[in-house]
């Protein structure tokens, strides 16, 4: 169970969310959002850009848009994923292969930019699937992780409950079907291990780190508008020194090869 963060596609319900929240909070912004605003800064660079874990799409679908952008500047699309169903349901004629992280099928430095959205809760082995990343990226190139912080409540909850709970939760409240629900491990899930991982594979910190959420959206009328109050409270008590570890939802940071 993850806190996604995630606008889907615009209701009524997300359209009166949104316009409150935004009232209070003009600025605020999806991880989701973040994370794409850093992929298509670099990717809109050219090369050959590797979404590792591509799933269904290698944006979310309401920045979909953006991938006109990185097509015109001659980027070549590319993803992996183990989920074949998601890799077959893709709208795109992106290049994509079957495959796992802990072993890419693909040549060492071939790739200018290599991405990785919401997979490193789900890693078993880390450290290999790090070192694979780390070998497919040409030296100088960017590695983008954004990923769930493994300190944040929702993420202690979901690692004290079972993954039948996840997948029903997950289902009720955000509207994704439990098939895209995968075990969370979280063995890579704090701004040190991912430092740590990447940089005794050569790779170095170029920013990032722990990133706010937004509110959760829940479509229940009597949750509705105590989840939007609650969420506004925990982005500011987000912001005091020693309890942004809990009240962070997210990771994100790039690295770049050296």
């Amino acid at each position: 169970m993850t806190d996604s963060s995630a606008p889907p596609a615009q209701s009524q319900s997300w359209k009166r969310y949104w316009d409150f929240v935004h009232r209070v909070d003009p600025g605020i912004r999806s991880p989701f959002d973040r994370y794409a605003d850093w992929v298509v800064e670099r990717a809109r660079t050219g090369g050959r850009w590797l979404d590792a874990g591509c799933g269904r799409h290698s944006l979310p679908e309401w920045r979909m848009g953006d991938m006109a952008s990185i097509e015109a500047a001659g980027t070549t699309i590319i993803g992996c994923d183990l989920d074949l169903a998601a890799l077959h349901d893709r709208q795109s004629d992106d290049a994509v292969c079957l495959s796992t992280l802990d072993a890419l099928p693909y040549r060492s430095e071939s790739f200018s930019l290599v991405s990785s959205n919401m997979v490193f809760e789900h890693l078993a082995h880390p450290e290999l699937s790090v070192a694979e990343l780390v070998r497919v990226t040409r030296p100088g190139g960017r590695i983008i992780v954004h990923t769930v912080n493994r300190r944040y409540y929702t993420a202690l909850l979901a690692r004290a409950t079972p993954h039948a709970f996840h997948e029903w939760i997950v289902e009720k409240v955000e509207g994704r079907a439990a098939k895209d629900v995968y075990p969370t491990l979280y063995r890579a899930n704090t701004v040190a291990d991912l430092a740590g991982l990447f940089a005794r594979q050569g790779a170095s910190v170029v920013r990032g780190g722990l990133i706010d959420g937004i509110p959760r959206h829940i479509p229940y009328k009597a949750l509705f508008w105590p989840s939007i109050a609650a969420g506004l409270a925990e982005l500011q008590l987000g912001r005091v020194p020693g309890l942004s570890l809990m009240l962070k939802p997210n990771l994100l940071m790039e690295f770049q090869r050296n």
